[in-house]
């Protein structure tokens, strides 16, 4: 039993009007004694009442109620926490005097009802034991990770009670039926069939009911991007041991055309592109997708590129997906003109909403007008398998605060696929963020890679090959300016590795600030483990991020760490999008 007690004050008579605050003073100091347990900051952002701001008496028994429920919520439940007043020339100091008494801690923990679980089982999922603090927060968590595991289990009408005496918890369950799903409805489509929503919720008749399903159905149909809202209900059937789904609908324009232009340096150069996309096309809620992009620079050198991408989502009723994207890439650079002719075709599988696994096939065909020593031809035909595995936990894709994306991928090129090329290819990346405080996050990104030929092929063609400088991975250099093999002014290597830190604001508003350091070497495969700090390269620099509905605009200046040219001032980077 809480007790609150206040001494030398009296407080206003809630039928008379409040005292003016302008007659109140101002509080000069506040102190809190006897806290032993928290720090008199932490408790101080309770109260309503500051110092140097006006004293009100009003408020007085409410930053009392609230230290008082602070602390029964936290296993003090015979607290005692006292207010008193005093003034002086300067205005008023305010003492809060706290006896925190014994905490109680957890003597037992009873469950009843629980007639389809253990109490073995249910006990995990508590995360409580016998002897931990009485923290309502805590009890409250356990209810609701109970109720959640039941939902998830085919029991969509539980209900938890919980009360505590004195150091005990009492749970009881009452379970209700195992419930099935009797059948799924659509309302609110007009264009999207219902075939194509049933088939990407993965919600089929005679499942048992899950909560965490039909959550997961959800956003595997905001993912379509079919849709501006999606919702379900949970309605009851005449059994009571089923229920009917709703899925309610609204659907997004299908057709959409963007064009786009920019700046990006270094090199310095124009960006132009367009796209049109019909993300239900064939009213089959197949996604066809066609670019076109071209990037001049100031020095007369200019790329292009034309690509298609056609995905169509659970081949013949199964949860895999195919792709067909090709594409065609022309560059001149420094006088060297390459055209490459790329198609790939796949099939891949998501396990949850996370986790992608795929395999593809590719053909790629070079033409340039640089012969490189190894070679006898100025074009080439690579054609490969790959699989790639691709893990994404990021809780945003443009500014991720925390969580981790994974991804790599296998290349096996020539022998049974023929082609020009044979050689096995390997690249990996790893990205983790964590947010160390409300508005400041650590990211590091691991990249890694190396290619290997063999049979017909003594030495891999370099557009096969592995680059590293410029805006995407080592900052403060030129473009493909890292290497042991060059063409022209790029250089290539048989095997890469890439580190990359960033220490980042995330004020929620238009700007946010980034330092960042970027680590990384193209080598030799020869040479790729030795791990030698004399190999690598390093920058470091600071950033701006402007946030903009498409992404943030970065704008970087960093600087070379090492062996640095002269009259050499660091380098400018503008893109758009995070380097990782």
């Amino acid at each position: 039993m809480a007790l609150a007690v206040f001494s030398n004050i009296q407080l206003p008579d809630t039928n008379s009007p409040r005292i003016r605050e302008s007659e109140a003073g101002i509080v000069v100091k506040i102190y809190l004694q006897g806290n032993r347990t928290f720090k008199t900051k932490s408790l101080k952002k309770l109260l309503i009442i500051k110092e140097k701001e006006e004293f009100d008496e009003f408020y007085l028994e409410k930053d009392l109620d609230a230290l008082t429920t602070f602390y029964q919520n936290q296993g003090f439940n015979n607290v005692n926490i006292t207010a008193d007043v005093k003034s002086n020339r300067k205005g008023n100091l305010v003492y809060y005097s706290i006896s925190e008494n014994h905490r109680t801690r957890i003597a037992d923990i009873n469950l009843s009802g629980n007639d389809n679980f253990t109490d073995t089982k249910l006990h995990s999922l508590l995360k409580l034991k016998r002897g931990d603090f009485l923290i309502t927060g805590k009890t409250e968590e356990a209810e609701s990770n109970i109720i959640k595991w039941y939902k998830n289990s085919g029991f969509p009408y539980v209900a938890v009670e919980r009360k505590i005496l004195n150091d005990t918890i009492d749970i009881h369950i009452s379970e209700g039926p195992l419930t099935y799903i009797k059948d799924v409805k659509v309302r609110g489509n007009l264009k999207v069939t219902n075939k194509v929503i049933l088939r990407t919720s993965e919600i089929k008749t005679g499942q048992k009911f899950s909560l965490e399903r039909l959550e997961t159905a959800r956003q595997r149909l905001y993912a379509k991007r079919l849709f501006e809202r999606v919702s379900f209900y949970i309605l009851d059937s005449l059994k009571s041991d089923s229920v009917v789904i709703r899925f309610d609908v609204l659907e997004s324009p299908f057709h959409s055309i963007g064009l786009g232009a920019g700046i990006q340096t270094p090199p310095a150069r124009l960006i132009f592109s367009s796209e049109w996309e019909n993300v239900n096309f064939l009213s089959k809620g197949h996604d066809l997708l066609f670019s076109l992009g071209y990037a001049p620079t100031f020095a007369q050198d200019w790329r292009s590129e034309i690509k298609s991408i056609y995905r169509v989502d659970y081949v013949l009723q199964t949860p895999i997906n195919f792709l067909l994207q090709p594409s065609y890439k022309y560059e001149l650079r420094d006088s060297i003109r390459r055209s490459d002719l790329n198609v790939d075709a796949g099939l891949s599988r998501y396990f949850g909403l996370k986790l992608e696994i795929g395999t593809y096939l590719r053909y790629q065909r070079v033409w340039t007008n640089q012969v490189l020593e190894a070679t006898t031809s100025r074009k080439s035909i690579t054609n490969s398998q790959n699989v790639y595995v691709r893990y994404d936990s990021r809780d945003n894709l443009f500014v991720p605060i925390r969580g981790i994306f994974f991804s790599t991928n296998f290349q096996y090129a020539g022998s049974i696929f023929d082609g020009d090329n044979d050689f096995y290819k390997t690249q990996t990346e790893f990205s983790l963020f964590h947010c160390l405080f409300p508005a400041l996050v650590f990211g590091t990104r691991f990249m890694t890679g190396i290619a290997i030929p063999y049979g017909r092929t003594a030495s891999i063609p370099y557009f096969e090959e592995f680059t590293l400088g410029g805006n995407n991975g080592l900052r403060g250099y030129n473009e493909k300016a890292v290497g042991p093999d060059s063409i022209g002014k790029d250089h290539y290597g048989e095997a890469v590795c890439n580190i990359n830190l960033e220490l980042r604001t995330h004020f929620e508003k238009i700007f946010d600030f980034v330092l960042f350091s970027d680590i990384g070497k193209v080598t030799k495969r020869s040479d790729y483990t030795d791990l030698s700090f004399a190999d690598f390269q390093y920058s470091a620099g600071v950033g701006v991020r402007i946030n903009t509905p498409f992404g943030p605009i970065r704008i970087d200046y960093a600087r070379r760490l090492k062996e640095i040219p002269t009259g050499y001032w660091g380098k400018i980077h503008l893109a758009l999008l995070n380097v990782f």
